[in-house]
């Protein structure tokens, strides 16, 4: 008899998991199928502990809710026996809220750089590819985040802000924070920078927002009609979905090509790799270009075979080029292997250089 009402509470128990994961997935429904001028109404900012740094020893602490500000006051990282959440207000122990690291100026590596504009919704991305060539980091010894500054339409180019921090600076600042009580960091921004600049991964934006309580007691009094709410709005996302593959169809021919830029800055950045490995000779050349050749040239190919050397790519002055490697000691009978023609997208010239190389090199 016992053992048949263990049964019944272990099965009620296991079916509550179940019902939570439904829930779950029904209000999101819910919620993405409101309008978005609607959404607000259902969805509040989550309060945020906003720490900035004043050196590596010192923290000044703020709390940030509905627009306001209050100072909480300062703390020493080192202070072992100070617990940061003790100075949080009352009402908010035991409720979610982030955690912003802000970053001084001179803790941080700022920069500005020119790109083409078709690596503008793949900033982060192309910045990743070619961090370690503008700065002295690698994308594994560093965090970074990069925001548009200006778009030049006449010349087609993007103006970034770049700013990069070292990991191991990050972390021993975490380290710090739990010391007094934080344990977890889910901003990591710069002072004077853009706003959305964060340093470390994001979280998905609804996982950074809370629920309002008010509209949810609404929608538990309309349970059975708002079931029929999610079904609406897959319908609706299969429509959107369908309009917005045949606008992608429509200008696919400017896409590919971004692809296929892409793609070939892919392959080149294998192909250095695979010569960082097996020809050292190979990576001085390829050293030596990225510091001869200017900023308005692109390249699209090399080759070393034997003591010869080939660069194709895109440059505004691709005339010039020939004087600009005669100079280096590196290469001779420097010349044009075929034609140069012009870009009608970006109004580049398009190369083929062709030199001799007065290095030792490997086969």
């Amino acid at each position: 008899m016992a053992v048949g009402v263990y049964n019944k509470k272990y099965k009620a128990m296991s079916f509550i998991p179940k019902f939570q994961t439904f829930m779950h997935w029904w209000g999101e429904g819910l919620y993405n199928g409101l309008p978005n001028s609607a959404r607000k109404l259902f969805r509040t900012t989550l309060p945020r502990l906003l720490l900035q740094m004043l050196d590596e020893r010192t923290v000044d602490a703020m709390w940030l809710q509905d627009g306001k500000q209050q100072t909480l006051g300062r703390f020493a990282l080192q202070d072992g026996n100070t617990k940061l959440a003790d100075a949080l207000p009352k009402y908010t122990k035991g409720k979610p809220y982030q955690v912003e690291l802000r970053l001084g100026k001179t803790q941080v590596l700022a920069l500005q750089h020119y790109f083409p504009e078709a690596v503008k919704e793949n900033l982060q991305q192309v910045l990743g590819y070619q961090l370690d060539r503008l700065t002295p980091f690698t994308t594994d010894s560093a965090l970074f985040d990069a925001r548009v500054a200006q778009h030049d339409k006449g010349r087609k180019e993007i103006l970034a802000d770049i700013f990069v921090a070292p990991k191991l600076l990050i972390e021993r600042l975490k380290q710090q924070l739990v010391g007094i009580g934080v344990e977890t960091v889910q901003i990591v921004s710069v002072s004077g920078a853009h706003p959305d600049i964060n340093l470390v991964v994001r979280d998905n934006a609804v996982r950074q927002q809370g629920w309002s309580k008010i509209p949810l007691y609404f929608f538990l009094g309309t349970l059975a009609l708002a079931l029929l709410v999610p079904l609406g709005y897959k319908y609706r996302r299969v429509d959107q979905i369908d309009t917005a593959l045949a606008e992608v169809r429509s200008s696919s021919t400017e896409q590919l090509s971004i692809r296929e830029k892409l793609v070939e800055a892919e392959d080149a950045l294998i192909f250095i790799e695979a010569k960082r490995k097996t020809s050292p000779v190979a990576l001085d050349i390829v050293e030596t270009l990225s510091a001869a050749i200017p900023e308005h040239t692109w390249l699209e190919r090399l080759g070393i075979q034997g003591g010869k050397l080939e660069i194709r790519g895109e440059s505004g002055k691709a005339l010039s080029l020939i004087d600009t490697l005669e100079e280096a000691p590196e290469f001779s009978n420097v010349r044009f292997k075929s034609p140069v023609t012009r870009n009608k997208d970006n109004g580049r010239d398009r190369f083929n250089i062709e030199a001799t190389l007065e290095v030792p090199h490997a086969e």
